[in-house]
């Protein structure tokens, strides 16, 4: 056990998952002097917001809040918080044992920002297709080293939030923000594999291909709105690059909506054949999914429009937006 006070932020719509991500947050709290337990709870329905008062453990901190957006509501979540360090989870997720204990020892090895490893909660052949193309930016990634932050498993020191806090407009690419526009400011961003939690994965990968058509418009807007932050992806380099010196051009809105709408298309092919192809083919077909609907996202952004929403781009509201 640390000597560390420590406080878990976990941001919530409705979503019932978050009762095993607390109770696997609490089942860490021998590793750490001190846990707070913080859930946002987001505009929640009013019957969910009634079952989290009545299910949530003592110890657990609740905060309700109006639809303020999920980096609004982690930013409350930082006003409320008493830690040294501040830890981020999701409801979706489910943390391991030895969670809290290794992101403290990144922090201590001199990092500011710890960003953990993220595994898969479910083993089937759509989950482990998304796992692989999730992991594919880690082969070369040794401990220690930057990399772009995601808030399902990340750990800051509470200092940092001092100079910097979560961009409130966005809807995704917050988190990705935080990390990069913290390293511009000289604040060091360490990955510690051996942090670690289960996520869980969309069982539909044409809902997968609407969320990187919204990530790549959210990368490209902070590109145009922090044109001095570096990023750390190969490809995301060149865009950065390519997107200092370009404009949008005529044509470039129908060009989008056409790797949307074919990454989209393909997601839907590949899910009816996950598990029944090798995995290798799977691997690249959904690796060209993920880059065609970036695609889409990045040359559909245009300044002053509004972010684009997984349910928009597939016409049917999803849970989990």
């Amino acid at each position: 056990m640390t000597s560390h006070a420590v406080s878990v932020i976990i941001p919530v719509r409705s979503d019932p998952g978050v009762f095993q991500a607390i109770d696997s947050v609490i089942r860490c709290a021998d590793e750490v002097a001190q846990l707070q337990v913080i859930v946002v709870d987001n505009a929640s329905t009013p019957e969910f917001t009634a079952e989290l008062r009545r299910r949530l453990p003592g110890m657990v901190t609740l905060l309700s809040l109006a639809d303020v957006g999920v980096y609004a509501a982690r930013n409350r979540g930082i006003d409320a918080a008493d830690g040294e360090v501040v830890f981020f989870t999701d409801a979706d997720c489910i943390v391991l044992k030895g969670w809290l204990a290794a992101g403290l020892d990144g922090i201590a090895s001199g990092a500011d920002i710890v960003q953990g490893y993220s595994g898969s909660v479910v083993d089937s052949p759509v989950a482990a297709l998304i796992q692989r193309r999730y992991e594919a930016h880690l082969r070369r990634l040794q401990p220690g080293q930057p990399t772009e932050c995601d808030t399902r498993n990340m750990a800051v020191r509470r200092r940092v939030f001092e100079v910097l806090r979560f961009e409130e407009r966005y809807r995704r690419v917050g988190d990705t923000a935080f990390g990069l526009r913290a390293e511009a400011a000289g604040i060091r961003v360490a990955y510690q594999p051996l942090m670690r939690v289960d996520h869980l994965h969309d069982d539909d990968l044409r809902v997968f291909a609407a969320k990187q058509v919204c990530h790549g418009w959210g990368a490209q807007r902070l590109m145009q709105e922090h044109p001095q932050v570096e990023w750390h992806g190969g490809h995301l380099k060149a865009v950065s690059r390519l997107s200092k010196r370009f404009a949008p051009r005529a044509g470039t809105g129908l060009l989008a909506a056409a790797c949307s709408r074919g990454a989209v298309l393909n997601a839907g092919l590949l899910q009816r054949c996950a598990g029944r192809i090798p995995g290798s083919l799977g691997f690249w077909w959904l690796t060209a999914v993920d880059k065609l609907a970036a695609l889409g996202g990045h040359l559909s952004y245009r300044p002053g429009r509004p972010e684009p929403s997984p349910s928009g781009i597939l016409g049917r509201q999803l849970p989990r937006d």
